[in-house]
């Protein structure tokens, strides 16, 4: 089975079991696969990936029935090794906490009548098999493996508070980091909490200071809410605070609002907290500004990874690089001119 702890602390012990702690100071195949079955006795010795999944599907020779896998980190492997690791341990377990999963396969493999199949179950040794990893790394394993582990579990621990410049740590795949600051509540978007996400990428190990951070460039601004949910779920961490909120001026909005009935002016514009201006077309200088509907905490590292607002087809991700004929089949876009984006108006109603 795959768990998710907050700290090595919460994993229970497993009397007369296997336990291997893997950490990041392996950072090769070789290194994994080596700590592993050295750790379990391996009578084979595999180099591989494919030999290593043989050899984690078999484990008979084992006296102890249950094998622990505790993760204190991800092993520093390249995003194709770290994938295939992944991949490897998750269909693993599923073999073994399915016994009925486990017969059909050896049935298949070694062409089995029941009589034989039926000896075979008697005589094996079924492996309890578990693999524990930090809540901290499940952003990043879910980037690789997206919905094949399961969530890990936060109850009976409340968010922490978050201030305004409050600047957070965000970790990406392949050991990379870039940081945010919590700059202001946007009034004219329901509440929301305005953050700014600086460009510049670090390596993991770095600690640049926060004037660095404050100094840099911003990749885009955006609206969420719950920045303290991010903390707890491991989406980012609190990094320091800076009184340098940024020049308020640059933080512009754009929203589209669709199922207004016959109202004309449906795009929407506004600086942070200030009064909202209303289109009936959006003039092509505000191509630029950012998406400004209230987006869940995830959506911010969304928009890191992908450079997308949203994951599927819109008129905010994809007008500028859409053919003609998908540009009028984008939501919201009617008729296009060289400076302005017409939103498409409803088809009247005829009464009676």
């Amino acid at each position: 089975m795959i768990h998710f702890v907050n700290s090595i602390e919460e994993i229970p012990e497993y009397p007369l079991s296997r336990t291997i702690l893997i950490d990041d100071s392996m950072q090769s195949e070789r290194d994994v696969i080596d700590r592993i079955e050295q750790a379990l006795d391996s009578p084979y010795d595999k180099d591989n990936w494919d030999g290593f999944n043989d050899v984690l599907r078999d484990l008979q020779w084992l006296k102890e029935s249950q094998v622990v896998l505790i993760h204190k980190s991800l092993p520093r492997l390249t995003s194709r090794d770290l994938r295939i690791y992944l991949e490897i341990l998750e269909s693993v377990s599923s073999l073994w906490a399915d016994k009925d999963r486990w017969l059909a396969q050896h049935r298949a493999l070694w062409c089995l009548v029941d009589e034989e199949l039926a000896k075979l179950a008697d005589s094996y040794n079924y492996i309890d098999f578990h693999v524990y990893f930090l809540v901290d790394d499940k952003e990043k394993i879910d980037f690789f493996l997206p919905g094949k582990f399961p969530q890990p579990e936060v109850k009976g621990k409340r968010a922490p508070a978050t201030h305004i410049g409050d600047i957070f740590e965000i970790p990406l795949p392949g050991d990379r980091k870039r940081y945010m600051q919590f700059i202001i509540v946007d009034s004219s978007q329901l509440g929301a909490w305005t953050v700014r996400v600086f460009k510049k990428e670090y390596s993991i190990e770095d600690q640049p200071s926060i004037d660095s951070i404050i100094d840099d460039r911003v990749d885009f601004y955006m609206n969420t809410r719950a920045l303290g949910v991010g903390i707890l779920e491991g989406l980012w961490s609190r990094y320091g605070k800076s009184d340098n909120l940024g020049n308020m001026n640059k933080v512009v909005f754009r929203c589209y609002h669709d199922g207004l009935g016959f109202s004309p002016s449906r795009w929407w514009v506004w600086k942070a907290a200030q009064p909202v201006k209303r289109y009936k077309i959006l003039p092509l200088w505000y191509l630029s500004a950012a998406e400004g509907s209230m987006s869940p905490p995830y959506g911010v590292v969304h928009r890191i990874v992908t450079g997308r607002w949203f994951p599927f087809t819109n008129l905010y991700d994809d007008y500028k690089t859409a053919p003609l004929i998908d540009k009028i089949r984008i939501r919201g876009i009617g008729k296009i001119t060289d400076k302005y984006i017409v939103p498409k108006r409803p088809a009247k109603t005829r009464k009676g």
